[in-house]
């Protein structure tokens, strides 16, 4: 829907998260609740980082740190929605997504999906951890659960989109779109209604791959769970997705 003069001038929007975090999800649930006013996503976010921000207009799809977001001259008025998920989750999505469904922007991407399919699952998670290739959505995390800013996890989406979304954009932002519509909007995005598939009936070829969460346990072999453990397990506590060690 456009925005018009029936409402107040609504606040800069900026959707912040992390790889594999259901981006393309709310990316579309708010481009089509507010098409005119959408900022597409660019490589290196460079409409963040490059081009002057423009007041008014929803930014979906950041992948960026706190320490980053606040390095830009801000518009006067902006709100946040800042989506995080579980880690390892996270990182079975990547695995899937680099050696499979995503497609290939660069030679570096390349170059690690050949070295992935040559691989069993279990070695390329092991080269992945060793790759570091999740480092950058863990310091994305770290950096916004350092600041103790509202943050929404993905998890709570998957089970309780309607309420989340409808409390955020209408009665915390007061961004102009009806209840009904905004409604229709999730439940046309919903992951059934998108994909075709129940959620937890895979398709790894496609981005909508799953659509579940703790689906980790599959993949995560005594080995690859140790390796975790040694390297991010501290972090799972930190973020809220265990007690401690004992998972």
């Amino acid at each position: 829907m456009s925005v018009n003069s029936d409402f107040s001038p609504i606040p800069t929007i900026f959707h912040i998260t992390h790889e594999k975090s259901g981006s393309q999800w709310i990316r579309a649930i708010l481009t089509q609740c507010f098409p005119d006013i959408i900022v597409n996503p660019h490589w290196q976010q460079k409409q963040f980082f490059v081009t002057p921000l423009q007041e008014g207009k929803i930014y979906p799809g950041l992948f960026i740190s706190k320490e980053e977001f606040y390095r830009v001259n801000l518009p006067s008025n902006y709100k946040k929605i800042i989506v995080i998920r579980d880690l390892r989750d996270t990182f079975i999505s990547l695995y899937f997504s680099l050696k499979i469904s995503h497609v290939i922007l660069n030679s570096e991407m390349k170059e690690r999906r050949e070295t992935l399919n040559s691989l069993s699952i279990n070695e390329g998670l092991k080269f992945m951890i060793n790759s570091n290739m999740l480092n950058h959505a863990h310091d994305i995390q770290t950096s916004w659960i350092d600041s103790k800013e509202k943050i929404i996890k993905y998890e709570d989406l998957l089970e309780n989109d309607e309420q989340i979304l409808d409390d955020l954009l209408i009665n915390d932002f007061k961004l102009p779109i009806s209840r009904k519509q905004l409604k229709k909007i999730i439940i046309d995005n919903k992951f059934k209604n998108v994909s075709g598939r129940d959620r937890g009936i895979e398709d790894i070829t496609t981005h909508y791959r799953k659509g579940i969460q703790g689906d980790w346990q599959n993949y995560f072999t005594p080995e690859i769970k140790l390796l975790f453990k040694d390297k991010y397990g501290i972090h799972l506590v930190k973020t809220g997705y265990e007690y401690d060690s004992n998972w």
